[in-house]
């Protein structure tokens, strides 16, 4: 089991990751689209969640699937980040500007969940469809490896 620091994680207290990008299997369509964060050791149930980028805020949504979310595009790459299953609807609205370390939400289980996490997705386009997916672990640096402690 790796454990990692890094200076813009979504979460700044112990998580652990329960599905990351690329898996497959029986919970998804085709591939595991995001990096999938959940509390870890003493992390209260519903940590709070920051931006892992400098940007601006293009939308603040709910649906079914992925509960609350908010995302966010990257102003040095001009990809996009979202974060999905919030407890609450973000606080920030549409045209925002964040800075890594900004606070985004909550991190909750709305939506189809099994328990509270973050499930983080980085795309190339708004299209959110699986040829404008990335691998989020990558960009903000740590392994892309289920059970490492971030």
């Amino acid at each position: 089991m790796a454990t990692v620091t890094i200076n813009n994680s979504p979460v700044h207290s112990d998580t652990i990751l329960t599905a990351v990008y690329g898996e497959t299997g029986p919970n998804w369509a085709r591939f595991h689209t995001g990096t999938d964060f959940a509390p870890y050791g003493s992390t209260p149930s519903n940590p709070d969640l920051y931006s892992v980028c400098r940007g601006r805020v293009q939308q603040v949504t709910y649906d079914g699937t992925l509960g609350n979310q908010i995302v966010i595009k990257d102003n040095d790459t001009n990809n996009y980040w979202r974060y999905c299953h919030m407890r609450d609807a973000s606080t920030l609205q549409v045209g925002a500007v964040v800075n890594t370390g900004t606070k985004v939400g909550v991190m909750g289980a709305t939506g189809n969940v099994t328990g509270i996490h973050l499930h983080l997705e980085y795309a190339s386009t708004l299209a959110w469809n699986y040829d404008t997916f990335l691998n989020p672990s990558t960009e903000i640096g740590i392994p892309n490896q289920r059970g490492t402690i971030e």
